[in-house]
């Protein structure tokens, strides 16, 4: 047996389950109706090497079992959130993209400081695993410690596993690394069996309120209006038409000085959108910077 056919086997162990045409037609249109993430031909594969995982373990033999499965069930069953959790992406890091929170201590606070507000609210709208709220709780208490400022972080994810890894804060300690040392006293490191995890110490994770929140269903409804709006690596999953739904539904709920980050790699330019550019990956409401 041919080293191809060996793996095939070892990574198929039930044989082949190709992916027809219509079936990932159904499946991606089924994930923008859901999330509003926009999936391209290409993506093909990796919806069916995400799915394939669930449809074996329902016992099933195809992708279209497990579409007429979707098709028989109301649009509240559990499984829908499962088909969602499956197709969503959740690369994430700590201090992921560093120069973001360099900017909100340097440039941003110093502005908002001037407003005399003594609460400052943030949204973290794509929170994932819970890295991006938690260095912004870690940057935040240190930059707030010796004022009578108090601040909240909402962190939101559509995709509910996710969410629960976030709010046990628990993450492996070869992670550490990605942590300036001034920061990593807001963790501790786990002993004797556990000595490869760390912890979220409880001041730190008090901080943030964790939350399922799905950005293409609006209006919204938040908690607060916010100061500052972290939305990461979650614009390059939507189409144009539904980056401006998003990027101005998070303009109505926002304060009137408020901040809105996306990662370096996303751009609202060429869309129509009510945020003022500030820099690249950088947008403001209102002209506090």
């Amino acid at each position: 047996i041919s080293s191809y056919k060996m793996n095939a086997l070892l990574t198929n162990p039930q044989g082949p389950m190709p992916l027809g045409v219509s079936e990932f037609d159904f499946f991606r249109k089924k994930i923008f109706n859901l999330a509003g993430i926009s999936m391209s031909d290409s993506k093909k594969d990796l919806v069916q090497s995400r799915l394939r995982s669930r449809i074996i373990s329902l016992g099933m033999k195809s992708f279209g079992e497990y579409q007429a499965f979707l098709e028989s069930l109301d649009s509240s069953h559990e499984e829908w959130q499962i088909f969602v959790n499956h197709l969503t992406t959740n690369k994430t890091d700590w201090f992921r993209e560093a120069e973001h929170f360099s900017f909100l201590v340097e440039r941003f606070l110093p502005s908002w400081f001037k407003l005399k507000k003594k609460h400052l609210s943030v949204w973290c709208a794509a929170s994932s695993t819970g890295e991006e709220p938690y260095t912004l709780s870690l940057v935040l208490t240190e930059a707030l410690r010796n004022t009578d400022v108090t601040f909240k972080i909402y962190a939101t994810d559509i995709d509910s596993k996710v969410l629960g890894v976030a709010h046990n804060g628990v993450y492996q300690i070869d992670k550490l690394y990605q942590i300036p040392e001034k920061y990593q006293k807001g963790l501790v490191q786990g002993k004797a069996e556990l000595s490869s995890w760390m912890k979220v110490k409880k001041e730190i994770k008090s901080n943030v309120e964790f939350d399922q929140f799905n950005l293409v269903d609006t209006p919204y409804k938040v908690p607060e209006s916010f100061d500052i709006v972290f939305c990461r690596n979650v614009l390059i999953y939507f189409n144009p038409e539904t980056i401006a739904q998003v990027v101005e539904s998070i303009h109505k709920a926002s304060s009137p000085d408020a901040v809105l980050l996306i990662a370096h790699s996303e751009s609202l330019q060429n869309i129509k959108t009510s945020w003022n550019f500030y820099r690249p990956s950088i947008y403001q409401k209102g002209k506090l910077l």
